[in-house]
């Protein structure tokens, strides 16, 4: 808790790539996991402390993350899931990042995954 004792937040930001596999994207599903189980764990020494820890998990979100990739098969597939989907946006992800710091200091939320409706 802050030293005037407004609740203190860490919000991070995971993806549903923590709980679900998808083909070629090994490395990136582990670091999620391990943000996600670091998320658990920051909550159980910082909890006490009065300090929330939550963890969004997002499914498809329009971000820089297709800028990245270098394999073609990797960008065409990401390409069909976007015209299929209609992707989460940043500002949605940060509409749930402020509601989920907005509750009342004895509610934590804890773990959250969020999904476009037609990717469930």
């Amino acid at each position: 808790m802050n030293a005037d004792g407004r609740t203190a937040d860490l919000v991070n930001i995971s993806s549903i790539g923590a709980h679900v596999t998808f083909p070629n994207y090994a490395v990136y599903g582990a670091t999620k996991a391990a943000l996600t189980h670091l998320s658990a764990s920051l909550r159980s020494e910082f909890g006490p402390r009065g300090v929330r820890v939550s963890n969004i998990e997002p499914g498809l979100t329009a971000t820089e993350l297709g800028d990245h990739l270098d394999n073609a098969e990797l960008t065409e597939q990401l390409d069909g899931m976007f015209e299929a989907l209609t992707a989460l946006t940043a500002d949605e992800i940060a509409d749930l990042i402020a509601y989920t710091v907005s509750r009342a200091k004895h509610i934590n939320l804890r773990q959250t995954i969020v999904l476009p409706t037609t990717q469930a």
